[in-house]
């Protein structure tokens, strides 16, 4: 039988406070039945022993007369630390039972903090039947122990630093290519079943193309990729149904692995959407310069030089505004389509984790039309009402879509509807009322959908 202590070396600074805190965990580690109750305190006092009185105070929130007590039970009798070390010793050594002394992460650590615990291990960890587990890894370690004055940048040092500390490796093993694909097929599958969602044929063609040919270079170990798919989950709730599923995961990639691209998007959002009025970027330029222009950005947004051509390709991937600036054609109302970030009309969803207030859920606006083509009431027709008075262009392209997919719209609803949002804005003696028959002009002027 093993007793586990488990060591955070990061919430500690100081050697001295690190030494209590690992003779806190290794008695905590212990039975805490009566046979072992001789055992724990014998442990404790060690740490005690070697820690000075001001760490007890602080870490063990001693009060005054506890820590007069404390004094005066070391000046009495043999309490010196060697002679504390030898009774734990001794203790553990009857006892018999191994426990094993967890510290995950060490290449974490500053390399203030790592020498603090590798100092640790070398001048009071040697305790019968206790083994250490460190864990970290070894190239990120290497470079901390570089910048240390122990070993300065001499790589040789370090490692032969490594190896006196380490008796024996645990190398974990390799993670293949198939490995990593299959972890990532099941997190995904696993994220789309608890969503409810499915992905179409051109979906999954669209996202094998951003994954194996952008993302899977940077999501090549278990941590990586089960926190691209922690963060898709984290925030997908809300928008499952309501965003294109490919933009989406394609967007909390550049969220979590290249967050200054994720905020330049915002930057950038009328070009992005193709709904910008600049007249610079409305003047006929080779696609060369429009790719160099989208390329310097993307420096300024941290990304790496060897990175740059995969990341323009990954943002054409989203914004049909960008895969037509480089030359590569491109559909506009493509993103419209899926309720992609590239359309003016989804983008905010992807940048608030929500439908906006001032937008209609897909649901929402589905229902309302089916009420309003059945002539009913109801709060769903309400809000397209609303939102057809406050937005109406934006409804009127989202309508306009429909009627491009072929889907049924009930348009000589929709134009009563029309007309009495805008008969509700005319002022007295506009000719147009609630039982008008045909649109008037601002109608018409609005959309061919009313002419």
């Amino acid at each position: 039988m093993w007793s586990v202590a488990e060591l955070n070396p990061w919430m500690y600074s100081d050697l001295e406070s690190l030494t209590l805190a690992l003779f806190s965990e290794i008695r905590a580690a212990l039975p805490d039945d009566g046979q072992w109750s001789e055992l724990r305190r014998k442990v404790g006092a060690f740490g005690q022993a070697v820690s000075p009185l001001g760490k007890l105070t602080g870490l063990l929130g001693l009060d005054s007369s506890e820590l007069i007590k404390l004094v005066a039970e070391r000046m009495a009798g043999d309490t010196s630390a060697s002679a504390a070390k030898h009774t734990a010793e001794t203790a553990l050594r009857q006892a018999g039972l191994p426990v094993l002394v967890v510290m995950d992460d060490l290449d974490r650590l500053a390399p203030e903090e790592l020498l603090v615990v590798f100092k640790l291990i070398r001048l009071v960890g040697h305790l019968p039947n206790v083994y250490y587990l460190i864990s970290f890894d070894e190239q990120t370690l290497l470079d901390v122990l570089q910048r240390t004055d122990l070993v300065g940048s001499n790589d040789q040092r370090a490692q032969e630093f490594l190896e006196k500390l380490i008796q024996v490796r645990l190398d974990l093993p390799a993670f293949r290519d198939r490995d990593i694909a299959a972890m990532t097929t099941r997190l995904l599958n696993a994220l789309l079943d608890s969503h409810r969602i499915s992905m179409t044929p051109d979906q999954e063609r669209r996202f094998s193309e951003a994954y194996f040919r952008h993302l899977q270079d940077r999501l090549r170990t278990p941590r990586a990729i089960k926190r691209y798919f922690g963060q898709a989950g984290a925030t997908l709730g809300s928008l499952a149904g309501e965003v294109d599923i490919v933009d989406f995961l394609v967007v909390t990639f550049l969220r979590t692995s290249e967050p200054g691209v994720y905020r330049m998007l915002r930057r950038h959002r009328a070009e992005l959407t193709g709904t910008s009025i600049d007249p610079a970027l409305h003047r006929d330029s080779r696609p060369g310069e429009h790719a160099e222009r989208w390329k310097e950005r993307l420096r300024q947004a941290g990304v790496a030089q060897d990175s740059l051509d995969g990341m323009l390709a990954l943002l054409a991937l989203l914004f049909p505004a960008v895969q037509q600036g480089i030359g590569n054609g491109s559909d506009p109302r493509a993103a419209a389509r899926r309720r992609g970030i590239g359309s003016q009309d989804y983008f905010d969803r992807y940048v608030v984790f929500t439908v906006p207030a001032d937008d209609l859920p897909e649901a929402v606006f589905e229902q309302a039309l089916a009420q309003l083509a059945a002539g009913t009431e109801g709060d769903e027709a309400a809000q397209l009402l609303l939102r057809l008075r406050e937005d109406t262009h934006r409804i009127i392209r989202r309508i306009d879509q429909l009627r491009t997919d072929a889907t049924p719209v009930p348009a000589a609803a929709l134009l009563q509807a029309m007309a009495e949002q805008v008969g509700k804005q005319q002022p007295l003696g506009h000719p147009m009322t609630a039982t008008t028959a045909p649109p008037c002009t601002r109608c018409q002027d609005i959309h061919p959908l009313f002419r």
